[in-house]
């Protein structure tokens, strides 16, 4: 019976999730997205099967969307979300909302597909004090090879440029996630003596609209935890009314020889409270617990990591910088020399679930009523 109230809810969203579109493909393309995030919760229920909501808790959840909605939504994201760290909280706020509706609303998506190209984030953030980008060796724009000062330049001055560089990072520009297109690379000789594949050959793998920059050495606070990966720190910051507020803070590390951290990508995720100290326990997507990094043993809760309520300002000062959106995702890191480094920002298609599940949680916070109220403005 559970089941069935749940999916029946489920279907009585799409006419909410479509409703405004401008035409017929438009509303196929929403139906697509919302049928992905319906697939999504159901494909991990395994996750929440055996988490029981008290009919308190629900009536709780209930009344506080039907109060700034005028709806009723299904608890299997709360589910979800408590799964992890066992803790339940009436304001998680579900990923299907902010996917569907709330980042729509927030962010100009056209703007967003421009801005979210990473070699253009020299133009936007390079004068932000209290933050530096990576070097970048060389940048490619639609076939296009250009200096680091966006000169341009022939492939053959570009691979010469690269032929001794050294330990560097290779990653596509536009429609990436989850650290797929990200390539460790030693160039020396005209090769990249990790593949030992000539570098004309690595970079024709990409095609165009990428770019190689610096391998970022981390502090050796974040190499102790894990030494094979940068290790991240992901901080969402929105704008509401006049002021830009930040949601729970995570740091993702790789694990078992892997360059890449992104929990969607078999990292572990970790929550951060906003001085610094690491929580007791991290996960990985598919909710192992680990109170100590597999790889290197490192007991989490036993680390107060620096920097952590200067990276909150300066994501918070980037946002500022930001010009069209309202909600945005950004990926930093420490350097060895304690230097913060903007890895990354998401506007288009970010993801607030995993802050939630880490943490224990809202995304929002005390903003949460005031979030689910736009949803209908």
């Amino acid at each position: 019976m559970k089941k069935r109230e749940n999916y029946i809810i489920l279907r009585r969203y799409v006419r909410f999730f479509t409703r405004g579109a401008m035409n017929v493909i438009n509303s196929l393309y929403l139906v697509k997205i919302f049928a992905g995030e319906v697939y999504n919760i159901i494909h991990k229920r395994n996750l929440y099967k055996d988490v029981e909501l008290s009919d308190q808790q629900k009536r709780s959840i209930h009344h506080l969307w039907q109060k700034n909605l005028g709806l009723k939504i299904p608890v299997l994201w709360h589910r979800l979300y408590q799964s992890y760290t066992g803790k339940f909280n009436k304001n998680y706020f579900p990923e299907i909302f902010v996917t569907m509706k709330l980042e729509p609303k927030l962010n100009d998506r056209e703007i967003g597909n421009i801005i979210s190209d990473k070699s253009l984030l020299p133009l936007f953030y390079r004068d932000v004090e209290g933050v530096r980008l990576p070097e970048t060796y060389i940048m490619n724009n639609s076939g296009i090879f250009y200096t680091p000062d966006r000169e341009i330049i022939t492939r053959d001055e570009a691979l010469e440029r690269l032929a001794d560089i050294g330990g560097c990072v290779v990653k596509a520009t536009l429609d990436t996630s989850s650290g797929d297109s990200i390539r460790l690379c030693n160039f020396k000789d005209g090769k990249d003596r990790k593949s030992g594949r000539p570098i004309e050959e690595v970079l024709n793998s990409y095609g165009e609209n990428f770019i190689v920059q610096e391998k970022i050495v981390p502090h050796h606070k974040l190499t102790e935890l894990y030494p094979g990966s940068v290790n991240t720190f992901r901080v969402i910051t929105y704008l509401l009314e006049d002021r830009i507020e930040h949601g729970p803070v995570t740091l993702s590390m790789g694990r078992e020889g892997h360059h890449v951290d992104n929990i969607q990508a078999g990292g572990i995720s970790i929550a951060v409270s906003d001085d610094g100290k690491l929580y007791k326990e991290g996960f990985t997507h598919y909710k192992e617990v680990h109170q100590a990094h597999p790889d290197t043993g490192a007991v989490f809760g036993e680390y107060h990591l620096p920097k952590v309520r200067d990276i909150i300002a300066v994501t918070k000062k980037m946002h500022e910088k930001t010009p069209h959106m309202k909600i945005i995702s950004w990926d930093v890191t420490l350097d060895e020399n304690n230097d913060i480094v903007l890895l990354e920002f998401n506007v288009n298609g970010m993801t607030v679930w995993f802050p939630q599940m880490v943490s224990g949680r809202s995304v929002f916070g005390d903003d949460t009523e005031k979030m689910i109220r736009m949803l209908k403005e």
